[in-house]
């Protein structure tokens, strides 16, 4: 969503990076202590909403009286779903792993498995994704260093997109990604002048808190974008 233009992992962040055309929305989903499946990014809730404590010993109830910012709701990863449906490709990061089986049970009651691309840092994860989909999920790898290390790992996924911090990304890495047929998706560039080295380096997308100043951005730089 766009954190940096509405409160982060909301509906309102969500709609609005919908709103401004970006084709792809990422989200966080954690699990609370009676098993809802929630958007945030934090182990807890105290820097995004007015409330404090961890999300794994919060009920749902409890955690649906916080304010996220500007009155948004922490949001279910159902409800989540049903805003990006048939609008735009749904980043989901699952920020633990134990629950796999769970999200791919939500993401396929909504029909929304080719709409989903399961993303974490934890290959843990990714391999309980896919042996819940029984192979259908899409996956991608997050990462911030070793990016050589972690390509060998996305390869033995089998995910189609890595995701490196933008300072990994070099004319080099994207190469190799791309030897590999991954989608290369440097995070997390709220900077122009990084948007315009990433687009040299011929990368496939950019995750950002702004998705509305860097579409306008890109499209002054790249016409078609």
């Amino acid at each position: 969503g766009a954190a940096g233009e509405a409160p982060e992992n909301t509906l309102k962040a969500i709609l609005r990076g919908i709103n401004c055309g970006a084709k792809y929305i990422e989200i966080d989903v954690r699990r609370t202590r009676d098993g809802a499946l929630v958007l945030m990014h934090d182990e807890t809730v105290d820097r995004t909403t007015n409330g404090s404590g961890r999300v794994s010993e919060m009920t749902l109830e409890e955690l649906k009286k916080l304010d996220a910012g500007e009155g948004e709701a922490v949001p279910t990863l159902k409800e989540a779903l049903e805003v990006v449906k048939g609008k735009a490709v749904l980043l989901l990061e699952l920020k633990e792993a134990g629950y796999e089986r769970h999200v791919w049970q939500i993401v396929s009651s909504h029909g929304m498995e080719e709409e989903v691309i399961f993303i974490s840092f934890l290959p843990r994860a990714l391999s309980g994704i896919a042996e819940a989909s029984g192979g259908k999920a899409r996956l991608g790898l997050i990462f911030y260093a070793q990016p050589q290390y972690w390509l060998e790992v996305a390869s033995r996924l089998k995910v189609e997109m890595v995701a490196p911090h933008y300072r990994l990304v070099t004319a080099d890495f994207v190469r190799m990604a791309k030897k590999r047929l991954f989608t290369v998706n440097p995070w997390t560039v709220n900077e122009e002048r990084i948007a315009e080295k990433m687009m040299r380096l011929d990368v496939d997308l950019l995750t950002t808190d702004y998705p509305c100043r860097m579409i306008r951005f890109l499209r002054q730089v790249t016409p078609l974008a």
